[in-house]
């Protein structure tokens, strides 16, 4: 079998795991993954209903440390992190000049002058690079991406089952915040649209995390749950994925996530370039569609209005919660608008669809 893998496959600390858990793998990036245990539709409805456990360890881990962590990240983030406290997490868009996306993270103050990065996978040693060349003084950047596994238990009874494996503390947890756990942390982050939490441990002590998790979540249902859920999940949530609905050509204020940049903030890596556009008015944005005849979108089919081509495909699938064949696409400005009609080119038929509001899955909150 790993003959036809490609030369450079990584592989989870878990593999074996995984293995013995059933998982049907693929290749995602240059890491081979489990895409699912049973099938995509059964653990997507497991996370929706009661609890799933993902391993994203190819997720990486780049730590900031140094006197001035702070003013060097103000100057590399479009996000004011003199807002954040110790033990709370920040998503950022890392940008280019030309205010493009090189990565989103999400960065973890752990106290003034420590704090972490989480990259995208396959951007982890693009970002490091460019976290590098912009350091100055003492400040040093380490890329700790293979001493760290990262395990996400997702679902409205994912509090519970982490609670019980770790402490009633971490129930006490707000959204975005953390505390440490050993030698990481646990988080109560997701990219699913469900509560839910993050777990970074060393890789050695991953195993026993994963089993622990599962011995606390029996009763509750908890399940395995691979990749291919994982993306049809954050799709029903309207959650970006990079390479797909965002790249370096593609800036913040078209991914319809402005709220993530602050053009007030003083200079930045990308802001004048934001600025820019923004005075210029955007000529494409991000906007959600849900097809209303037979079909299923994928990335770089067309859309057209008429017989005019309007934009692009960057993620669509089928969403079993909403029971719907939905995605996402940069349309031109006039074709953005919820309620326009458009039609996806699948197999060179046109198939109608019209433009709907994101996010399209709402979890119900907590009382």
């Amino acid at each position: 079998m790993n003959a036809l893998l490609p030369e450079k496959t990584r592989f989870f600390p878990l593999h074996e795991k995984h293995m013995q858990s059933g998982a049907r793998f693929g290749m995602f990036g240059e890491w081979q993954v489990p895409l699912y245990y049973t099938s995509i539709l059964e653990e997507h409805e497991a996370v929706r209903k009661r609890a799933g456990l993902f391993d994203i360890s190819h997720m990486g881990e780049v730590w900031v440390e140094g006197t001035e962590s702070l003013e060097f990240l103000q100057r590399l983030l479009p996000r004011d992190l003199r807002k954040i406290k110790d033990g709370q997490a920040l998503y950022a868009p890392l940008l280019n000049e030309a205010g493009g996306f090189i990565d989103d993270v999400i960065v973890y103050k752990f106290q003034d002058q420590k704090y972490l990065i989480i990259t995208n996978a396959a951007n982890t040693d693009k970002d490091f690079e460019w976290i590098q060349n912009h350091l100055s003084g003492s400040l040093k950047a380490v890329n700790q991406s293979d001493r760290y596994g990262l395990l996400s238990i997702q679902g409205p009874l994912s509090a519970q089952i982490v609670s019980n494996a770790f402490g009633k503390k971490f129930l006490d947890l707000k959204y975005y915040r953390f505390a440490p756990w050993g030698n990481g942390m646990i988080a109560r982050t997701g990219y699913t649209g469900e509560d839910g939490f993050e777990i970074m441990a060393e890789c050695s002590e991953l195993s026993g995390v994963w089993e622990r998790l599962f011995q606390s979540g029996r009763e509750s249902g908890l399940v395995p749950v691979g990749f291919g859920a994982r993306d049809t999940l954050r799709l029903e949530a309207s959650m970006l994925l990079y390479g797909h609905d965002m790249d370096d050509q593609r800036t913040p204020l078209e991914a319809g996530v402005a709220w993530a940049v602050d053009l007030e903030k003083n200079a930045y890596i990308g802001r004048e370039a934001l600025v820019q556009q923004k005075k210029k008015g955007i000529q494409q944005r991000l906007a959600g569609f849900e097809l209303l005849d037979r079909g299923v979108p994928r990335q770089g089919y067309e859309i057209r209005m008429g017989h005019e081509p309007v934009g692009t495909v960057t993620s669509g699938s089928y969403c079993p919660t909403l029971k719907k064949n939905m995605g996402m696409a940069y349309l031109n400005a006039e074709a953005a608008a919820p309620g326009t009609g458009i039609d996806i080119i699948i197999r060179d038929k046109a198939v109608h669809a019209k433009v709907v509001a994101m996010p399209f899955y709402r979890r119900q909150k907590l009382s």
